[in-house]
């Protein structure tokens, strides 16, 4: 193994050449995903400050947008684990000679939970044409499941949590053939015996203002990305809420940039790439509505005409905060209000009643503005009842759009830890199966198995329909 004094890895004497992967998924699928992948390119901005040479793959980026309803993404989802298992796939063919050509010193690869497999093919094609050189994974899954997933992989090393500093760190190991692994916080690897090492926690960015605004310029083929799937941003780190179906490597401390620095890089995605719409993806944007108030002001200030959006919580809004909002250029709400059933919002510890979904629905309705809601099916304990509760929440409250998706029990959360016990998964469960918009993602112990796949079709087929009739809805109050 490397770890031999006399068997290093195989790296130049400069700085790196260092390839970021985004392994394929929607794409086997046959449609587009949007934006970029921002994880990287935060890496990627970071890696590049320190001197090193970065290209970023995303190996699921299409070239055409392909809108796909909720029922049409459950009938192609199939399509993943068949492209999995074919390595002849034009798109792993695409894979390697896209590493072969690029020919890098150090490969990261990111991993989502469902994207095992495809995380599985794209370290053995790199390992089949570089086998010396090391191959690093990241993201929320191998975070918590670190040991299983270098077993599962032949990756050499896993980044835990947030990355920058640690990635930097390990990179900087590697140029001076050095071995001191251990001394590297948040870092898992597997020694020359097979064992596996873990290395202490790193502590969080407490100043993440420090950090270079993600790097769109090294995305591969950037001039096939549209202006604005290059407009996402991030402007804090973690969130307060505890939801038993969330995991989140930022922690529950929220981090905020300053909004000097979100302005400036909002002048310089327009500037620089014709940006002309923001996708803000924290986790609850308005949390602190004196920042919100602060950020909208310095827009109006400078007279940046953007349009922007952003993921926020139903009761953390009213009417004057949303005509600020839109005085500076916010044109959409995405609000995650998960379920009909009081009983639900309480047992997922999400923290709002149904009253204060209608109140806000109204508000929302009140000031015309536009809004999608994310709800979800398949709690552990989810009813048959509950689930038409759901459906009934929707029809009343009313939002522009119904962003629709089974639950999955994700590693880190809560329900991940209560499923486990009961036997239901674990860290070496079929993770490629469990996603959003599969029917095998069943975990609804009170409803058998044939029943919920039926009744998680017709919630996708009744979202769709509602999508439709609001549509056109929206259609003819626009004439």
């Amino acid at each position: 193994m490397f770890f031999h004094e006399n068997d290093k890895f195989l790296v130049n004497e400069a700085k790196l050449k260092i390839l970021l992967i985004d392994p394929p998924f929607h794409r086997i699928m046959g449609f587009y995903r949007y934006f970029f992948p921002f994880g990287l390119a935060s890496l990627s901005s970071y890696l590049k400050k320190k001197g090193h040479e970065v290209v970023i793959y995303d190996a699921d980026h299409g070239k055409t947008p392909i809108p796909r309803t909720s029922t049409e993404l459950l009938e192609i989802f199939p399509k993943y684990l068949e492209g999995i298992k074919n390595p002849n796939h034009e798109i792993w063919q695409e894979v390697e000679e896209t590493i072969a050509t690029i020919k890098p010193d150090l490969i990261g690869v990111s991993f989502l939970s469902t994207k095992l497999g495809s995380v599985i093919q794209t370290v053995n094609i790199a390992k089949k044409i570089y086998p010396k050189i090391p191959v690093v994974l990241g993201g929320a899954h191998p975070s918590f499941f670190y040991e299983v997933s270098l077993n599962q992989t032949r990756a050499d090393f896993i980044i835990l949590g947030e990355g920058e500093e640690t990635f930097a760190e390990l990179i900087s190991c590697l140029e001076k053939k050095e071995n001191n692994f251990h001394q590297i916080a948040g870092l898992a690897f597997k020694g020359n015996q097979g064992n596996i090492t873990c290395t202490a926690p790193r502590a969080l960015l407490k100043n993440i203002d420090q950090l270079p605004f993600p790097d769109r310029d090294s995305l591969l083929k950037q001039h096939t990305y549209r202006p604005d799937d290059l407009g996402m941003m991030m402007t804090s780190r973690g969130c307060p809420f505890n939801c038993t179906f969330c995991a989140s490597i930022w922690g529950r401390n929220v981090r905020y940039r300053s909004v000097e620095n979100i302005i400036k890089e909002i002048e310089w995605l327009h500037n620089n790439y014709n940006v002309q719409k923001i996708y803000f993806k924290d986790d609850t944007f308005t949390l602190d509505k004196s920042r919100i108030y602060e950020f909208c002001i310095s827009l109006q200030q400078r007279n940046i005409k953007i349009k922007w959006e952003c993921l926020t919580r139903i009761e953390l809004i009213d009417e004057e905060l949303i005509q600020k909002m839109r005085e500076a250029g916010m044109d959409y709400l995405k609000i995650g209000i998960e379920t009909g059933s009081e009983r639900l919002l309480k047992k997922t510890n999400k923290n709002i009643t149904i009253a204060q979904i209608r109140k806000g629905a109204e508000i929302l309705r009140a000031t015309k503005q536009d809004w999608s809601a994310f709800f979800m099916i398949g709690y552990p304990d989810e009813t048959e009842e509950e689930i038409f509760m759901t459906w009934n929440l929707i029809e009343e409250i009313k939002p522009t759009y119904v962003s629709m998706s089974i639950l999955v029990p994700y590693p880190g959360s809560q329900y991940y830890y209560e499923l486990e016990e009961l036997g239901w998964i674990s860290q070496n469960s079929n993770w490629n199966l469990y996603d959003p918009f599969s029917l095998e993602t069943h975990f609804t112990l009170k409803i058998p198995r044939k029943r919920w796949q039926e009744l998680a079709r017709k919630t996708m087929e009744f979202v769709d329909d509602y999508n439709q009739r609001r549509q056109k809805e929206k259609k003819n109050n626009e004439k």
